[in-house]
């Protein structure tokens, strides 16, 4: 008998829920504090309560056992998978109250998405903030198809939810996502150009301008799998309006942008032709960078100069007009502070040279570009004072001076290191090529996407999905 009245219990507590009697629900528990955890319920009493839009209940039961939040319906949905769908905001309040991390990555089983990925679909923007509020990290998850949310926002045309996660993504220092490539390989540019987005373009697109360093890491270059640019895809619309026309002017520009960082004049009138060549660590950011550096190298370079014969006095002196052979320059011989001076010169001749080029592209650049030669020279006349002053016989008869010497020998470093960095380059650029093109062959022929297409954009999609989620519930 008492079975017979436990058994009973949780249709009781199911009668409470339609009823919306509370006061019934709360004795029923008390009476019987674990049948929330103990019983085999006819019904999910959660998804009951959220059928009924009975609030008080959703957070009565969730603060239980808020884990039957999770149960799946079908396709691997749960309740908050519906109501994102729905954009039913009053609801997914009231499951995002229940404060359970978990509900928010569970994972569909046809296309692997969070309720995020459905409210970004549906672009509901206050649904969105809400799960964004509760999960922020959730932004990061990926759909079957590699896609994150920037690339569902830009799928489905939905603007302001891009505004949305891009303003969260920057608080959480993710804009990376912005560049990342869904399974095909096309990134969130490609998709908003081929669907002729033109706010999501104009928000994907690098400032490149701005001098706060916080524009993005965008590539406007990157290839898909089928080696088509964003600007290959716009190539391919048929017959623009004049507001597509628009996006070939932001592409253009941002490539024309880029181009500008090479310092190579020539590069101006050919920016389409040479602009997939741009490497992609020619940001404005990495450009202040070098700046700083090379500034304290040279700095650097000028105090150990001025303080060498002061850390060395002896050797200095000693080493005053001495004879040396060509020879002794490799067997070391030669007094420490010339090599050190050589190194010394190899340091700030590169850096003096790096440094005028990078100068040369800001505003009154050739003014720049003159200071950068100024202390090069001031550079070579410190050194020639400070080099002791002995001699390297050369053949039979010659003599070549301490300071000419170091000057070649500085020189030779350079054009060696420069050389053996070039073809450096050269080898690793060609074995990445031929890695990519290897993975990317394996990646096709491994990689089988889904071939369920995500539902097509219409007005008759959200009736459709209401009534097939008043089904399930049902």
């Amino acid at each position: 008998m008492a079975t017979s009245n436990n058994s009973s219990v949780p249709s009781k507590l199911l009668d409470a829920i339609t009823n919306d009697d509370m006061e019934a629900w709360q004795l029923l528990i008390l009476a019987n504090p674990k049948v929330i955890d103990l019983a085999v319920w006819p019904e999910n009493p959660l998804i009951l309560a959220c059928k009924l839009r009975r609030f008080a209940f959703i957070l009565a039961i969730g603060n239980i056992k808020p884990e039957l939040a999770l149960q799946k319906i079908q396709d691997g949905t749960t309740v908050l998978h519906l109501y994102c769908i729905y954009e039913d905001v009053e609801m997914v309040r009231a499951l995002v109250d229940l404060s359970f991390e978990q509900l928010y990555y569970v994972k569909d089983r046809e296309f692997s998405m969070i309720p995020l990925h459905k409210a970004v679909m549906r672009g509901r923007v206050d649904v969105i903030s809400l799960l964004l509020s509760a999960c922020p990290d959730s932004i990061g998850e990926l759909t079957s198809e590699k896609q994150t949310v920037f690339h569902l926002a830009a799928e489905y045309c939905n603007p302001d939810a891009f505004t949305v996660l891009l303003g969260e993504a920057k608080k959480l220092n993710k804009e990376y996502l912005l560049d990342a490539q869904d399974c095909h390989g096309n990134a969130v540019l490609h998709i908003a150009v081929q669907n002729k987005q033109l706010r999501i373009v104009k928000m994907c697109l690098p400032d490149l301008t701005s001098t706060t360093g916080h524009g993005f890491l965008i590539r406007v270059n990157a290839k898909n799998m089928k080696g088509e640019t964003a600007l290959d895809l716009y190539n391919k619309i048929p017959e623009p309006d004049y507001e597509t026309r628009h996006i070939d002017f932001i592409l253009c520009e941002a490539i024309q942008r880029e181009v500008s960082l090479s310092n190579d004049p020539g590069l101006h009138h050919h920016h389409l032709k040479w602009s997939s060549n741009i490497p992609p660590w020619r940001t404005l950011e990495t450009k202040n960078v070098l700046l700083v550096v090379l500034a304290i190298f040279i700095g650097l370079a000028f105090t150990l100069t001025c303080s060498l014969p002061t850390f060395f006095p002896r050797e200095y002196l000693a080493a005053i007009a001495l004879v040396f052979e060509l020879k002794d320059l490799i067997n070391g011989k030669f007094p420490l502070i010339f090599y050190i001076m050589s190194f010394i010169t190899v340091l700030l001749t590169t850096s003096t040279c790096i440094l005028s080029v990078l100068l040369y592209s800001l505003p009154c650049g050739s003014l720049m570009l003159l200071g950068g030669f100024a202390t090069f020279f001031l550079y070579l006349l410190l050194a020639y004072f400070v080099m002791p002053k002995f001699s390297v016989r050369v053949g039979s008869r010659r003599r070549l001076s301490s300071y000419y010497l170091m000057l070649i020998l500085a020189i030779g470093f350079i054009f060696i290191g420069s050389l053996i960095i070039h073809l450096g380059n050269c080898l690793i650029s060609r074995f990445y090529n031929y890695a990519k093109c290897v993975t990317n062959k394996v990646l096709s022929k491994v990689w089988s996407p889904s071939k369920k297409r995500l539902p097509v954009r219409n007005p008759s999609f959200k009736i459709q999905m209401s009534q097939v989620g008043l089904e399930i519930l049902s």
